[in-house]
């Protein structure tokens, strides 16, 4: 890629990344913040409404939110109604009755792997990106289309693999679940959304294996498809399904004339409409359960909150791009320094970024909870006020001494050595100043470098001291007088 295609696309990505990052962020962030205070709000009101009820009678708690610990049961589930999904495998899998069926099948392929390593070029700013491209043979739960492969025609494709990949089998079935449309606990009826938590991890031996397959502990394997000496093309075939020999469950949600269903919290402040169900294998207290509820919401907002963080940050760092190609097209030590701002931009750009996250945050929690978010914005337009008013006043102070600095002649520096008999009515180092200061204005010509050195410092007695200099006839001699007078060792 050369540099003039780098510059435009860090031109692009900073005019167009930049926004677009950055409201995405923003909408992230805010949407987490909201849905996090309604979760929290919605456990609370299910915690204080919660009936827990036992599992022979259905109209218990009919029409709230109820809790229990019942077993499921195989009641209204058909005997190989859930083998339709696996192909040649339906006989063996006729007898099988659970609440779902987990499929995992694969197949021994050659698979394509690419490394690419990018350099920066000496001169220009552009970069060249090598790719290497290796093969071997793995086993796979899906279909790796070889004709896609780069390298068909290398030394390295012949070595490892040296033949594509077969189609997979129409009639053998592909990894996934398949669940029923509802199971019993005790008297109740669970929907589909409680049935998909129920674990399939109970191995299927039951069946014989089909034609041209082999029977090895749980799984299915053959080598049918395969027609060559590296074995690509063989395939293994295992079935999991519900484990009855622990059919507890604990489950939550809203009881309508016994079927279990989602439950929605009453509407509170800017929350409308926000549910909640939940279902584990064995039992489970009312107390640990919602504490699971609070700790899963929870571990998902900080998961939310550092994504938008992260594209907040990458948003700033896109506006710094340019600047990394603009260093990278300066000869020979171009690549060191975009490398440079590069990661100086980093750093920086984690500033404004944190700063965008937290003031997103503070100003949905000052509308969901004014209590606290309204501290939290106080707190950072407080800290941003007395960074701008520092600033502000720290600048001109350091404006005259520059300026001293700058306009000094180097024949007629003065350089004190600090001296163990100095008598000078203020500290040596600012005698030593004043006395520049005198000599830049009045022997140099500098107007208003005093005021300027008094602007650091308390006057005080020094003022005596310029009204001496200035009236002087021979201000040069009583710049020196002043300094012997101090006990101030001078040196042209």
């Amino acid at each position: 890629q050369s540099g003039c295609a780098r510059a435009l696309n860090s031109v692009l990505c900073a005019i167009c990344g930049f926004p677009i990052c950055l409201i995405i962020g923003m909408v992230l962030l805010g949407w987490n913040e909201r849905r996090a205070v309604c979760d929290e709000k919605a456990i609370a009101a299910g915690l204080e409404k919660v009936l827990e009820v036992g599992c022979t009678s259905p109209s218990d708690g009919d029409g709230s939110l109820v809790m229990f610990q019942c077993d499921i049961t195989k009641e209204g589930l058909t005997a190989g109604a859930l083998s339709t999904s696996a192909g040649d495998f339906a006989s063996a899998l006729s007898s099988y009755v659970g609440t779902g069926l987990k499929v995992k099948a694969s197949m021994y392929q050659c698979v394509e792997h690419v490394h690419s390593e990018t350099k920066k070029d000496n001169v220009g700013g552009g970069k060249t990106t090598i790719k290497t491209y290796t093969y071997s043979t793995e086993w796979k739960d899906t279909w790796v289309d070889s004709s896609q492969f780069k390298k068909l025609d290398s030394q390295e494709f012949r070595n490892s693999c040296d033949v594509m990949n077969p189609a997979w089998p129409f009639e053998v079935p592909k990894s996934g679940s398949t669940y029923a449309a509802s199971v019993e606990a005790g008297e109740f009826k669970l929907g589909p959304a409680f049935v998909k938590k129920i674990p399939l991890d109970a191995a299927i031996t039951t069946g014989s294996a089909p034609a041209g397959w082999t029977k090895n502990g749980a799984s299915f394997e053959t080598s049918k498809y395969s027609t060559n000496l590296r074995n690509i093309g063989q395939m293994r075939v295992s079935f999991t399904g519900t484990n009855w020999a622990q059919p507890q469950v604990t489950a939550l949600g809203l009881n309508t004339a016994g079927t279990i269903s989602e439950w929605t919290a009453p509407d509170d402040w800017l929350c409308s409409g926000f549910k909640l169900q939940d279902l584990r294998m064995g039992t489970v207290d009312k107390d640990t359960l919602f504490e699971l509820l609070k700790a899963e919401a929870g571990g998902l907002t900080w998961v939310l909150r550092i994504v938008g963080f992260l594209f907040m940050w990458v948003a700033f760092c896109l506006l710094a791009g340019p600047l990394e190609v603009a260093a990278d097209c300066i000869p020979c030590v171009g690549p060191c320094l975009g490398d440079m701002i590069s990661s100086i931009a980093c750093c920086v750009s984690c500033v404004p970024g944190t700063a965008c996250c937290l003031f997103i945050i503070g100003i949905v929690w000052a509308a969901m909870r004014p209590m606290v978010g309204i501290p939290l914005i106080l707190l950072c337009m407080t800290t941003m006020t007395a960074l701008i008013v520092w600033k502000l006043c720290f600048a001109p102070q350091r404006a005259p001494k520059q300026r001293l600095q700058e306009g000094e002649d180097s024949a007629a520096h003065l350089s004190v050595v600090m001296g163990s008999t100095y008598v000078g009515p203020v500290s040596e180092d600012v005698a030593a100043n004043f006395l520049q200061a005198l000599r830049a204005e009045y022997v140099q010509g500098q107007q208003g470098a005093v005021g300027d050195f008094f602007e650091t410092v308390n006057p005080g007695p020094l003022e005596a001291y310029e009204d001496r200099v200035r009236d002087s006839g021979d201000r040069v001699q009583t710049i020196n007088d002043i300094a012997k007078e101090w006990g101030l060792r001078q040196s042209e």
